[in-house]
């Protein structure tokens, strides 16, 4: 693999890592919370979803704001346009 596919490869996995977050956040609180609620408290699975809902809630305001900062990197490198026509 040459180094413009290595780049590339690259790109796509560290843009994909958002699906990961999503899904591993909310599971890694609520076997956290599980724990918690099993073993130290002994209650009903208060903790297990107090847990997996901050896990989601999380992973959402951190892509969020993740993709606010890209767009707003892509908008200061665009060229700016002086209204004497189309861009070229």
């Amino acid at each position: 693999m040459d180094a413009t596919n290595q780049r590339e490869l690259n790109r796509q996995l560290n843009q994909g890592h958002g699906s990961f977050e999503l899904v591993l956040s909310p599971v890694i609180l609520a076997l956290v919370g599980y724990l918690l609620d099993a073993r130290v408290f002994h209650t009903t699975p208060l903790f297990t979803v107090i847990a997996a809902v901050l896990g989601v809630v999380g992973a959402t305001i951190k892509l969020f704001y993740g993709y606010r900062l890209k767009m707003a990197e892509l908008a200061a490198s665009r060229p700016t346009r002086t209204g004497r026509g189309p861009m070229q």
